[in-house]
């Protein structure tokens, strides 16, 4: 069923009710194109922010689906070869997609189209603004792997302990409370000016463990951006074998409101008294506190260390974790 305008709004409930791909076996006389929406994405914005987002991009009109309804695996693997899908939703969507799929690219083109508060993979790939879009096949190749509490994940994006997983932790607090424009920044800097409180860490790149004290950041990135275009990583290729850890560490608040700024643009990686950038296929990191985690702006609580991996099968099975917990 294809949707239809019916005033300012489309009849959802109908849509989502009865819109699928054909039955296996079946035949189909013209091909498919599919919307994938988060309906917690840009804002909560739900189905109005995607009647928004594609008005006028696509000449196609086409069938909409509510991403967290729908079982994406036997989804996917069950349109046809000319069909095609839409992906509206923010990196956290991207996230829940490469995992459900295991981070097997699907058969059909999927398309991230620009929607949702942070689109830092669209920055990346330099799809910018309303008409932005990528097709998300093409960077599924070898994607990085982390380890948290146990568990293994695939990111598209980023894994960043600290300062950083602090913030999407106390912005996913302020939407539980309805307040639904969060400003990254402004966030950060509120922590920095007080509720965060810097650990203590070992970093291990490549087999090869540094010890820091007053860490504020300490990421495994696979893409340049945080936060909604923060320059993170200026010199990251997401299409290399390797990652980028950056760790910011030694200042007090007052150093780190004032250099806070550099990261906005990249400016940070010159400073080097207090910023180490690597490029590596394995960084474990270890804190002396539990702290906040987030994998493509999804936030785990309570962590105290995490591994990331990209271009090997597995990492070695030892990490000196410098005393840290």
């Amino acid at each position: 069923m294809l949707y239809e305008r019916t005033g300012l709004l489309y009849n959802i409930t109908s849509l989502l009710q009865s819109i699928g791909p054909a039955p296996a076996g079946s035949e189909r006389e013209t091909a498919m194109t599919y919307i994938l929406y988060n309906p917690h994405a840009c804002g909560g914005s739900g189905f109005a922010g995607v009647q928004k987002a594609v008005d006028g991009l696509w000449p196609e009109k086409p069938a909409v689906r509510d991403i967290t309804q729908t079982d994406i695996r036997p989804f996917l693997t069950g349109l046809g070869g000319e069909d095609k899908v839409i992906l509206c939703g923010g990196d956290g969507t991207l996230h829940f997609l490469v995992n459900a799929l295991g981070g097997a690219a699907p058969a059909v083109p999927v398309y991230v189209q620009w929607f949702g508060t942070g689109n830092d993979f669209l920055r990346d790939v330099g799809a910018k603004g309303r008409t932005g879009r990528a097709r998300l096949n093409d960077y599924m190749r070898s994607l990085p792997q982390v380890e948290v509490n146990g568990e293994t994940r695939r990111f598209l994006n980023n894994s960043s302990f600290g300062l950083d997983g602090q913030v999407c932790e106390l912005g996913d607090e302020m939407r539980q409370k309805r307040k639904t424009k969060v400003s990254y920044v402004m966030l950060a800097l509120r922590l920095v000016l007080g509720r965060y409180h810097w650990t203590d860490a070992a970093v291990t790149v490549d087999g090869e463990t540094r010890r820091y004290k007053k860490v504020w950041i300490a990421s495994a990135l696979n893409g340049r951006y945080i936060g909604g275009g923060i320059k993170i990583a200026p010199g990251q290729n997401r299409m290399s074998d390797r990652l980028c850890c950056v760790v910011w560490h030694g200042t007090g608040r007052l150093g780190t409101l004032v250099r806070l700024p550099a990261l906005l643009w990249g400016g940070h990686v010159k400073m080097k008294k207090h910023c180490d950038v690597f490029f590596a296929q394995d960084i474990a990191v270890a804190f002396d506190r539990p702290c906040a985690i987030q994998l493509d702006g999804e936030v785990i609580s309570g962590v105290t260390r995490y591994r990331a991996w990209k271009g090997i099968e597995t990492p070695g099975k030892t990490v000196d974790t410098g005393g840290m917990l």
